[in-house]
């Protein structure tokens, strides 16, 4: 069995006290005995000797000890970049030394925590730009879906409110149809509330180009009125707008004590603001295009609303000339089944065959065109009700010659001014006829 006599499992102070007992209060109960008469045998000596060597043995330990947390502590601060002190005391050397990596661990722990610090607010922002751009994604999703422009802005809105914890969030847009401007989407704050303001404003709208902000740094009187007409204290706007002319506002605002607005928020509706501008130039231009279409992807003929035109003009000049003007219409009676059956290739199958049979029984002065997505219908030039009906026969015969006997097919008869005076009164009526 193997005796370790090491005293480094004990405490300095223990080990001190020890060294001290060993080395001096033994030796000095013995040497006193001695002084008295009191007879010392040598085994006592020999003793004593052991004693006094075990109590320097002891000190010995502790010397080295200290002198080895001396050079640990100084190699530690060579390798941390700095300058260990030369002091011939060892113990003050080691104090000095101790102080210095307290001082350097307390001044790591606080950088530390700093660093932590920046970490989480890198965190927050980098998570804010996700959201952001993950907002916008889903926005240009949802318009690509052909969900409603409006509903767009309104989603934009909701989530401009949110990312930027506010009160209030609203979009204001010009029409494309007028000259108006309107409320598209309001949150926190009721839309009446931003009509009435509109109602002084709405001149002036047009020449802001630059963002309005009213908050404890921007207390502009003008601007300052928006705020109280819309019952917020802080409040910032952002133009939309669509080549150099302002042709909306977007605009955030909240009731806090002793705010100011930061360049992230200015930066986050500037890009919200982008986006509708981008939305509502879509949106123009889609309605430029509609506007410009005038067939019938599908069959070629024209569409509901060169249909509408056209049967308008004729009605007009049979007014004024005193001629007839007469409608043929035929509709695939089963097409949602015939769909649901052979699937809907087949069903624009059949409606292109109705289409090019249309064509190639009428004249070339009459004019065909889709009426709905089940139904044709043929503008007859200078032709009564009789004289169209026996065209409804002739087209029928070539319809039955042509399609399937799957297809099942309708025929209406109209004249102007019989059966109406406008083209949505006769188409009106051959609604009513095929129900």
């Amino acid at each position: 069995m193997k005796i370790n006599f090491s005293a480094t499992h004990l405490s300095l102070r223990r080990r001190i006290w020890i060294a001290v007992s060993l080395v001096s209060i033994i030796p000095a109960v013995v040497i006193l005995n001695y002084f008295f008469g009191y007879y010392v045998s040598s085994i006592a000596t020999l003793i004593l000797i052991f004693i006094i060597i075990l109590g320097w043995w002891v000190i010995i330990e502790i010397s080295r000890s200290i002198h080895k947390i001396h050079n640990q502590s100084r190699r530690t601060l060579r390798t941390i970049g700095e300058d260990a002190p030369t002091m011939p005391d060892e113990v003050q050397s080691l104090e000095e030394i101790i102080n210095l990596l307290s001082s350097k661990v307390k001044t790591g722990f606080e950088e530390l925590r700093e660093f932590g610090h920046k970490t989480e607010q890198l965190n927050r922002e980098v998570s804010k730009k996700v959201l952001i751009l993950s907002t916008i994604l889903q926005a240009n999703d949802l318009y690509s879906k052909d969900t409603p422009a409006e509903e767009v802005v309104q989603f934009l809105t909701y989530h401009l409110k949110n990312l930027l914890v506010m009160r209030i969030a609203f979009c204001l847009l010009y029409s494309h149809y007028s000259d108006n401007l309107r409320v598209v989407s309001a949150l926190g704050i009721d839309y009446k509330k931003i009509e009435d303001a509109l109602t002084e404003r709405e001149n002036t709208i047009e020449n802001i180009k630059k963002m309005v902000i009213v908050d404890k740094q921007n207390r502009a009187p003008l601007h300052l009125k928006w705020a109280q007409d819309l019952d917020i204290k802080n409040l910032m706007l952002f133009p939309v707008v669509s080549k150099g002319i302002t042709i909306g506002l977007v605009g955030i605002g909240n009731n806090r004590e002793d705010f100011a607005f930061q360049k992230d928020d200015t930066d986050v509706l500037n890009l919200f603001s982008q986006n509708v501008t981008l939305i509502w130039e879509y949106e123009r231009v889609s309605s430029k295009v509609e506007e410009l279409e005038m067939f019938d992807d599908l069959t070629g003929l024209y569409n509901i609303k060169m249909v509408k035109k056209r049967l308008n003009e004729e009605i007009r000049r049979g007014v004024v000339y005193q001629r007839p003007c007469g409608l043929v219409a035929v509709k695939i009676k089963n097409y949602e089944d015939f769909q649901k059956e052979f699937g809907t290739i087949e069903a624009e199958k059949a409606i292109k065959k109705v289409a090019k049979t249309i064509k190639s029984t009428i004249r070339p002065i009459d004019a065909g065109g889709r009426i709905s997505s089940d139904a044709l219908a043929v503008i007859l030039i200078e032709k009564n009700r009789r004289q169209s009906q026996q065209v409804s026969d002739l087209l029928k015969e070539n319809l039955e010659k042509n399609c399937s006997d799957k297809v099942k097919l309708d025929f209406c008869v109209a004249e102007s001014p019989i059966n109406g005076v406008t083209a949505e009164e006769i188409l009106s009526f051959v609604h009513s006829k095929f129900k």
